[in-house]
């Protein structure tokens, strides 16, 4: 049995590391490093960055606290992004 961290709680130890307050797609090197932390497979840096970016969406260590306006990863239109951080612990 390995003790591999999910892919959320490798998002939360990694903003706790680097003190990150929010997560969302314009921040790549935080989403990346915690893909790298989680052991996943994947190839391309989008999809380990759709993968985070899902993985925090489903996972009950994070909420969403609005989006950002930014361009997309074609850099051709503005679209809305989605800002996660942490729960706190006096939240269920």
């Amino acid at each position: 049995m390995t003790d591999r961290l999910t892919i959320a709680e490798a998002l939360k130890q990694t903003m706790l590391d680097e003190g990150a307050k929010r997560a969302w797609a314009g921040d790549p090197d935080l989403l990346l490093a915690a893909y790298r932390k989680s052991g996943g497979r994947l190839v391309h840096p989008l999809n380990k960055i759709a993968a985070v970016l899902a993985a925090a969406r489903g996972s009950k260590l994070f909420e969403q606290k609005g989006y950002i306006k930014a361009c997309d990863s074609a850099g051709r239109r503005e679209i809305l992004h989605p800002v996660f951080t942490l729960k706190t612990t006096h939240e269920k």
